[in-house]
């Protein structure tokens, strides 16, 4: 069991996992907290405004603790009958809602609890004092059944006569809260219920981010490893080559040059085998950073003189170049790059067409883009390769590759620039033998940024 945990905890998503639960439980726990919170403070909102509105008003007050004693049952003196029966008694409804719930304590001058009950809660066993005077509180009162509730409460001067045939001076406006406590108590139990399964939610939703968040990684990851053993794969063959030679070389201190022209040369094709792989290289790694494009404008002579230095290399090779250029406007593109895409893909179709071989090179705008398409009559591509053609390394032919000098990096760099053009480029057979290499990129003509220009 511990074995299992060290090695879980050893996995290269562990890390993003606690990252994201961590976060996730932050996050509804400081929700659950604020929510509960506002409705605590708003709870009580209501019932305190309405008992400081109804302070204002004193006849209401003393009606509703006149209503308490004929309800209780209870007889008053003469002296409290007569402070209670308000003359001038205001009959408009009184100010702030009065309910089955209000009830109203009336005090003496001392502070000394002057009504006797209600029928329902014990109010003699109640003290109050002058530090609640204008203040909200909260009481917990027994009732006649022994059971505690909870009261909001306002004392408030009554601010009546202050002859001596009155000893009612203050009044307590106080309401039952006790349904509202139990109603927000369940509404937290629900929003804590609620909060918690989230929080299980975010349990496998942190597994899941994790393991997307490591999938690129592992990923480029793997992608380096296989870099690395297939550049010291193709790097070991040269060098072994290179050993043999010089090692025979080596053992024959006396003999010529003239003697030795075979192994030299043989050396030789493999130094330039070496360097020609580690420049591929070296542009791979600076492409994996991320190609940014250096727009400047590319005049239509650009692809004429590409082609003449093709059809050179094309007449070297004893093979037919045949270029068309379609292109008759100011485009604004990336010269550097896109004379690399063009002269891999040249490459290409010049190492697998046969001699006396015809190497099409067609590049038009169409549609705001621009198209290049190289043909070849080579023997082509089979289709459980053309998948394939664009990955590191990768080669349709490996012994007719590596006597052409290829190392299966050029098409897989013609995609990048591809990309970083926004473009896409694709295979597919040509008629009767050979294959088709069409590119789209994405480019702006002369006309259109002068429109725009205009616009602005």
């Amino acid at each position: 069991m511990l074995t299992r945990i060290k090695k879980t905890v050893g996995e290269d998503d562990f890390s993003y996992f606690i990252r994201y639960f961590g976060l996730f439980t932050l996050i509804f726990s400081a929700m659950t907290l604020i929510i509960i919170q506002v409705m605590r403070s708003s709870l009580y909102t209501t019932v305190d405004e309405n008992l400081k509105t109804l302070s204002q008003d004193p006849y209401s007050i003393v009606a509703i603790a006149n209503r308490d004693q004929r309800q209780s049952g209870a007889k008053l003196n003469d002296k409290e009958n007569d402070v209670m029966d308000v003359p001038n008694h205001d009959k408009s409804e009184p100010k702030g809602d009065v309910t089955s719930n209000t009830t109203v304590v009336l005090l003496n001058k001392k502070y000394e609890n002057l009504t006797t009950g209600n029928g329902f809660l014990n109010l003699k066993s109640v003290t109050f004092g002058r530090k609640l005077l204008n203040k909200v509180s909260q009481l917990r009162i027994t009732n006649s059944y022994g059971k505690k509730e909870s009261y909001r409460a306002y004392m408030t001067d009554l601010g009546l006569s202050d002859g001596d045939e009155s000893d009612v001076k203050y009044a307590v406006i106080m309401t039952n809260i006790s349904q509202l406590e139990q109603t927000s108590e369940k509404n937290e139990g629900q929003i804590a219920l609620v909060m918690i399964c989230f929080w299980g939610i975010s349990l496998f939703a942190s597994l899941f981010l994790a393991r997307l968040s490591v999938k690129p990684l592992l990923e480029s990851m793997q992608k380096q490893k296989a870099f690395v053993e297939n550049a010291s794969h193709e790097l070991r063959t040269p060098l072994a080559v290179l050993q043999n030679r010089l090692e025979t070389l080596f053992r024959k201190p006396e003999a010529t040059i003239m003697e030795s022209s075979e192994s030299i040369a043989s050396s030789l094709d493999e130094v330039r085998n070496m360097k020609l792989l580690t420049t591929n290289l070296l542009n791979i790694a600076r492409r994996d950073d991320g190609l940014k494009p250096e727009i400047d404008e590319i005049d239509p002579s650009f692809f004429d003189q590409t082609f003449s230095n093709f059809e050179i290399i094309a007449e070297e090779n004893a093979k037919v170049f045949r270029g068309e250029n379609r292109v008759d406007k100011i485009i604004s593109s990336d010269k550097i790059l896109l004379k690399q895409l063009m002269t891999i893909l040249y490459d290409n179709a010049l190492k697998y067409t046969d001699e006396d071989g015809e190497i099409g090179f067609k590049v038009q705008l169409k549609d705001k883009n621009l198209l290049i398409k190289v043909l070849d009559n080579g023997p082509g591509i089979p289709d459980e390769d053309k998948k394939r053609i664009f990955d590191r390394f990768y080669r349709v032919d490996k012994a007719r590759t590596r006597q052409k000098g290829g190392f299966g990096l050029g098409l897989s760099l013609a995609k990048q620039i591809v990309e970083a053009f926004k473009g896409n480029i694709q295979v597919r057979d040509n008629k009767p033998r050979g294959t088709i290499f069409e590119v789209k990129l994405s480019t702006k003509t002369e006309s259109r940024k002068r429109n725009r220009k205009e616009e602005k």
